[in-house]
């Protein structure tokens, strides 16, 4: 099965691109069509375990978030995307709606825990992370066992905690340049200026391999940390130069490309909280922020991870399975509501009482949904 995977992965990867595009002619549109739901149907034979614990937390009839199950009738999310819901709710496998409360948290790691009542769903059985190598394919899993996103590992595990990060101190051009990425400015006191880096100069090699693009010379400084010295090679005005910056922490602020902000926001909402956290993974599985919480499997069938922050266009967070089933080891933090928001959301108005109308609304669209 992993074999089988491997190959249609190959064969589908670099022509899902082609199927966006208008001038693909039709019969071969039939063809990449079919090699897609090929690696979808193969990723169902891998992904019973990750479907059988994940459960799609709502704030009213607005899904924002994803849960997993970790026994007891309890889900574990992500914290910032329900806690402001004045009215959670999950749904079982039967379609009924189910109240889902809020009764601990995991603040260091943006996590919340759910009690939700008749909920019966066996614990989530996490796998190692720290196996996987740059490279590895990964998916991000529904209820339905279909993949929400596909992708592959592109940074293993590293801290995101501002004093673990180490930083070169560029701003760079977001335009494919073909051969290296040109320095848009170096920031005053960096490890770039140190070095004698200088705007205009194009990057063309880090730690002895090529540089093909903003994304992946992005990607590479990522999985840096503070004192690390890499090896840098730039052009200037046709002659090479090689340097070995030290790198800094985050008390040189590198600032951030508008443009680039601006694409990330234009391709898709971001998290909330989607920095500083202590480990994670990467991928470049191209989610939401309402699909954190969804469970990612490796080629295995695996659960080695949880989605915790879409932190940009081609950036996907991903809490470590290990890491997870260390701090479950330990009870949260319990959670004391805003007593201004549990007065509003238990309030009685028209119709009766409003948890109760927005569970009504939640029952009646999941109805819906079950008789299409």
């Amino acid at each position: 099965m992993k074999a089988l995977l491997f190959l249609i992965l190959l064969m589908t990867t670099g022509l899902q691109a082609q199927i966006r595009s208008p001038k693909i002619p039709a019969a071969d549109r039939e063809t990449t069509d079919a090699q897609s739901d090929a690696i979808f149907k193969a990723l169902r034979a891998v992904n019973f375990a990750a479907k059988e614990v994940v459960y799609p937390i709502y704030a009213g009839r607005e899904r924002v978030a994803y849960g997993i199950a970790i026994g007891d009738g309890k889900l574990l999310t992500k914290a910032s995307e329900v806690l402001a819901g004045q009215a959670l709710f999950t749904a079982n496998r039967e379609k009924v709606a189910l109240v889902a409360k809020v009764v601990g948290t995991y603040p260091e790691y943006d996590l919340a825990v759910l009690k939700v009542p008749g909920l019966t769903a066996e614990a989530a059985r996490w796998g190692d992370a720290e196996t996987l190598e740059e490279g590895a394919f990964l998916a991000a899993v529904r209820s339905d066992g279909e993949a929400q996103a596909m992708g592959v590992l592109s940074v293993k595990e590293r801290s995101l905690k501002t004093l673990d990060q180490g930083f070169l101190g560029i701003q760079m051009d977001i335009a494919e340049a073909g051969a290296g990425v040109r320095v848009q400015a170096v920031v005053r006191g960096s490890a770039a200026e140190e070095v004698g880096i200088r705007a205009g100069d194009i990057i063309t090699i880090i730690e002895g391999e090529n540089v093909r693009g903003f994304y992946e010379l992005s990607t590479r400084l990522r999985r840096l940390e503070r004192g690390g010295q890499p090896e840098i090679e730039f052009l200037r005005a046709n002659k090479t130069f090689k340097v070995k910056p030290t790198l800094k922490g985050r008390e040189i602020d590198e600032g951030e490309s508008r443009r680039l902000e601006r694409m990330d926001r234009m391709s898709g909402t971001q998290s909330r909280v989607r920095g500083d956290f202590g480990n994670v993974i990467q991928s470049d599985m191209e989610l939401e922020s309402k699909d954190a919480g969804l469970p990612v499997v490796d080629l295995e069938g695996r659960i080695v991870g949880m989605v915790i922050a879409r932190a940009g266009r081609i950036s996907t967070l991903i809490l470590p399975g290990d890491d997870i089933a260390k701090v479950l080891e330990r009870a949260p933090q319990p959670f004391v509501g805003d007593p201004r928001a549990v007065r509003q959301s238990e309030r009685v108005g028209r119709g009766g009482d409003l948890r109760q109308r927005l569970w009504e609304g939640l029952q009646r669209g999941l109805e819906g949904e079950s008789g299409e």
